[in-house]
């Protein structure tokens, strides 16, 4: 029974997450003894929303729930609460797409089932302990946080969390068109793996202007609210990073799509654009007043090709909620 166990007050633990649009890798050189160093904003669709209670067995019902049980599984051999959970998923953010799902539902998972057995650990903790936070820590801060990260990269020397170096709130105006193409899947797992260790080191100098153009125009763009030296930042960034990639991606971006799709965007208006981790996600960022109208022309665009999905997000600027009920 789901009901008072053990004469315990029925503790319902409700969690909604974050996505998050992943903009670029700063260095992927690594002489430094740092490697990757993440960039990211998180968003307010999709979401992962789940609801955990305690049960005298481990139950998920709901969507991704093999994923689900695996983590749950973790987290109860890792803190061995002596209890069990019913957990019911009730929304996700659909796998290998570039938005983050992997973390935000190790997160929610572990996040949920602290909060109902009284755990007290970090979120940094917990998601060492799913293993998360392996290359970049930007998806556990958005989760814990929202608003736009950069973490500092990962120590090429000893195991540590990538620290988080940058996080302010994006600007309650801007918007991201976000466009899912009907197209084959982002590296996920295994193959992600496999592609990092066929790559090269980038160039110092390659690694110097993703640097320059972060510190130099990104970061002073986003504090000063620039969207015009914001998106060009965003959109040079970005054509860096997949000449990088492109051996293993077939191109400076996973899909003629996305290229197709982002070329678009720009025509259209959009300050900046790119490729969401390995895709097949693209997005570009605009004011408020232009997003709808951007959002219906990349849709047609996507009709009239392969089809998929075109949604307007703004910047989720408070990490996850979560709300307990007894």
């Amino acid at each position: 029974t789901r009901e008072s166990i053990h004469g315990e007050l029925k503790v319902k633990v409700y969690v909604k997450t974050p996505a998050r649009l992943h903009l670029g890798l700063i260095d992927l050189n690594g002489d430094l003894g740092r490697i990757y160093g993440g960039i990211g904003v998180g968003i307010n669709r999709p979401n992962i929303v789940l609801e955990a209670e305690r049960s005298q067995n481990l139950v998920v019902i709901g969507e991704q729930s093999e994923q689900v049980k695996m983590f749950a599984e973790r987290f109860l051999e890792r803190y061995n609460p002596r209890s069990n959970a019913h957990i019911n998923v009730k929304q996700v953010i659909p796998e290998h797409i570039g938005l983050g799902s992997g973390t935000q539902l190790a997160l929610a998972v572990a996040t949920s089932l602290a909060r109902l057995f009284g755990v007290k650990a970090s979120v940094q903790e917990l998601a060492s302990n799913m293993g998360r936070g392996k290359r970049t820590s930007v998806g556990t801060t958005i989760f814990e946080q929202g608003g736009f990260v950069i973490d500092g990269g990962k120590c090429t020397s000893e195991e540590r969390f990538p620290v988080t170096i940058f996080r302010q709130s994006f600007p309650q105006n801007w918007r991201f068109i976000v466009a899912v193409p009907n197209v084959k899947k982002g590296l996920a797992k295994n193959e992600e793996t496999a592609a990092f260790e066929k790559l090269s080191p980038m160039k110092t100098d390659e690694a110097g202007k993703m640097c320059r153009l972060t510190i130099m125009k990104l970061l002073p763009a986003l504090v000063e609210r620039d969207i015009k030296s914001f998106g060009e930042a965003l959109t040079q960034i970005q054509i860096v990073i997949g000449n990088y990639f492109a051996e293993v991606q077939g191109g400076t971006y996973a899909s003629q799509t996305a290229e197709e799709g982002i070329s678009l965007m720009r025509k259209l208006g959009a300050y900046g654009a790119g490729q969401s981790s390995w895709g097949p996600t693209f997005y570009g960022v605009t004011q408020k007043e232009k997003a709808e109208e951007i959002k219906m022309k990349v849709k047609a665009f996507l009709r009239k090709s392969v089809g998929g999905q075109v949604f307007v997000a703004k910047a989720n600027n408070r990490g996850t909620y979560i709300k307990v009920t007894r």
